[in-house]
């Protein structure tokens, strides 16, 4: 296994950083040979996080061999135990269960940090009105003007490892390092884009809550004294109803809700 690390220094504006405690998370993304949880490796984990100066460190963990999968694992779970909340791109389904099943596969003790914010799902209701035609990571990049030096995909870092396997071509593996070192250095700018997107009331995202679920939900809500830390005028219809029919059966976990709305966002 190697291990690389940098430091490099991102400028957030601080009135954005202090809203979402940005010094406080685990930013992350990982590579992997497909997306067979149980047959496919995890190759490549990135993982960024601020230092007290406010330095942006990023530590990379490669896999020089297939086996080197459990070290990998189980060295990004000693490091990530120092956070309570991490961050990713679409990593709710994909990245974090890719990796839950990964541990459980070796034994490695593994807890999930307690929350997740994935910039995608925050991203995603709005995309088409903000005037991006996708909401892929490149895609978001772009709108807010991030310049990248990787020229690859997650299909060819597939392709680019295997070589590697076969030839040991150092330069195969700087290739695949950079698109995963710069996927985990761009998130925290998306956060400039989640605040605006969250001051924006002209924004209404495309799956938002009927009405008429939103009145029901209310009223069940009052109800039953559930107690919400989030704005439930902003959840999608797919979670109105999955949050009512858990009410209607009987659940009153405020946590659990909470989890589902925040899920939505």
């Amino acid at each position: 296994m190697l291990i690389k690390e940098y430091k490099d220094e991102i400028k957030i504006e601080s009135h954005i950083v202090k809203k979402y405690n940005m010094h406080d998370i685990a930013y992350f993304d990982i590579e992997t040979t497909g997306f067979d949880k149980d047959k496919d490796y995890i190759i490549l984990i990135s993982l960024g996080y601020f230092d007290e100066e406010g330095f942006y460190n990023i530590k990379q963990y490669y896999a020089e061999e297939l086996h080197d999968e459990a070290e990998v694992l189980n060295v990004f779970a000693s490091d990530l135990a120092k956070f309570n909340k991490w961050c990713s791109y679409n990593g709710m389904a994909f990245d974090e269960p890719f990796i839950i099943k990964r541990m459980e596969k070796y034994n490695t003790f593994f807890t999930s940090p307690v929350e997740h914010i994935d910039l995608y799902r925050l991203i995603r209701p709005y995309y088409k009105q903000l005037g991006m035609d996708r909401c892929n990571l490149k895609s978001v990049e772009k709108f807010l003007g991030v310049h990248r030096e990787d020229q690859i995909d997650g299909a060819m870092s597939v392709e680019l490892y295997y070589k590697y396997l076969e030839t040991k071509d150092e330069e195969l593996k700087d290739i695949i390092m950079l698109h995963n070192y710069e996927d985990v250095l761009n998130l925290p700018k998306i956060f400039k884009l989640i605040f605006d997107v969250e001051n924006n009331s002209e924004l209404v995202r495309e799956d938002c809550i009927t009405e008429k679920q939103l009145k029901f939900l209310k009223s069940l809500i009052n109800k039953h004294n559930i107690i919400l830390s989030y704005d439930v005028e902003k959840i999608s219809k797919k979670s109105a109803a999955k949050i009512i029919d858990l009410i209607l059966k009987g659940n009153r976990n405020s946590e659990e809700l909470n989890n589902i709305i925040f899920s939505s966002y």
